[in-house]
């Protein structure tokens, strides 16, 4: 793929209306580099379950379930390269100079059996602090300095208008509707506190937890507790 493909795949992205859009135009352009799967996704605290945070895909089912069902995300050798860098990388590289514990290796080993044993990850940080990232996975890695850099700058944009087309935009929580103490369960639930914990923290009932969280949940139109914080990320309420 050329520069001029590259700056007419960000020109389409415009056009996109969905995020089913979004994932055919990223799947074409992935396919132009070698690439046989890839995600955008954002990248919640560790310990966090995944599901909620992953925006589109273009995994096989197989390794989807596989992924999520066995959390392979808090085990992911290419997570924590993620967490430490905002340069993009080879997923090779986040392996280098370091030992491997059984649970990294098996989710690399578990990748490469179904076709990615090597990939290329684009970090991305938005203005409020919500990381996130592109990843692209594939059998051989062999990328010049140019097509990084081409990647780099596809990734962004597909992130960013995945975002629009999600409804991902900078929203205040009043504007939502929130009230300040639902945004504030909400933030001590993406901290990974349980009802419970929260109630204690803010001297409330854990009743009275559970009905802010399920309000906030509500008003951000998710589905259960995990996708609420995935939302609130991605509207910027959360930091």
């Amino acid at each position: 793929m050329s520069f001029n493909d590259a700056l007419d795949f960000i020109e389409k992205l415009q056009y996109a209306k969905s995020a089913e859009d979004i994932t055919d135009r990223l799947r074409k352009a992935a396919d132009q580099f070698g690439f046989t799967s890839f995600c955008v996704a954002g990248i919640p605290d560790p310990g966090t379950k995944f599901d909620g945070y992953l925006m589109l895909e273009g995994w096989s089912d197989d390794w989807r379930t596989r992924y999520l069902e066995n959390d392979y995300f808090n085990h992911d050798p290419v997570v924590t390269k993620i967490r430490n860098t905002a340069t993009p990388f080879a997923w090779r590289e986040a392996s280098e100079g370091r030992i491997l514990a059984p649970t990294e290796q098996r989710v690399m080993d578990e990748a490469a059996s179904v076709g990615m044993a090597d990939g290329f990850c684009v970090p991305i940080y938005t203005v409020h602090g919500f990381q996130a990232a592109v990843s692209f996975g594939t059998t051989d890695l062999e990328l010049d300095l140019r097509q990084k850099a081409t990647l780099h700058l596809m990734s962004i944009y597909a992130h960013n208008r995945t975002r629009e087309v999600l409804g991902a935009v900078d929203r205040l929580p009043d504007e939502l509707g929130l009230t300040p103490r639902e945004l504030e369960c909400l933030k001590w639930c993406a901290a990974g506190k349980t009802s419970w914990e929260i109630s204690q923290i803010l001297n409330i009932s854990q009743h009275t937890a559970d009905w802010y969280l399920a309000s906030a949940t509500k008003k951000l139109h998710a589905v259960n507790r995990v996708q609420a914080v995935a939302e609130g990320f991605r509207k910027g309420l959360l930091h």
